[in-house]
């Protein structure tokens, strides 16, 4: 695991900073039950501006292409993120506010003077993934054991016979 960058998000947003980096998805833990594997990276940019009211936010964009597991069958399905999202920074004693009142592209976050960048961003990308990531219509390959000559005979099937007697 690499070592884990964090900012004072009020100083980093008031003194306009930029951060670029990559982040392993192998260090993302809460991504790996929705991923097929946990090979790649996220690609961010975090930059710090105070807005039109003099207000701190943030501002992050992060790219990856991820491999989901398809619900359908269960293989790799390959899925392109790309994000940007607007953070205002709001003071830990001051309430967040109804978020359905916020406009769609700006979140409400409490300023922290240690903002984990990566945290961030995997929550970031958790918000950005499918419910459920699936291949297109015809795409999947076969399940595992769906061909009709690999199929096994289901223990059941001898008590079907007992049923109809």
């Amino acid at each position: 695991m690499r070592v884990r960058v964090c900012v004072d998000s009020v100083a980093f947003a008031r003194d306009a900073s930029e951060l670029r980096a990559t982040v392993a998805i192998a260090d993302l833990p809460r991504l790996h039950d929705v991923l097929f594997d946990q090979s790649g990276e996220i690609t961010y940019r975090l930059a710090g501006a105070l807005n039109k009211e003099g207000i701190a936010s943030l501002r992050l964009d992060i790219a990856a292409d991820l491999l989901m597991t398809c619900q359908r069958c269960l293989g790799p399905v390959k899925f392109s993120l790309k994000s940007a999202r607007n953070f205002e920074l709001v003071a830990e004693t001051e309430a967040l506010g109804d978020p359905a009142e916020e406009l769609d592209n700006v979140e409400r976050i409490h300023a922290v003077a240690k903002l984990d960048v990566a945290t961030l961003v995997e929550d970031e990308t958790i918000l950005c993934l499918p419910m459920v990531a699936g291949h297109q219509p015809g795409e999947c390959s076969s399940p595992v054991g769906a061909g009709g000559a690999s199929r096994k005979k289901s223990p059941f099937s001898s008590l079907a016979v007992l049923k109809r007697q």
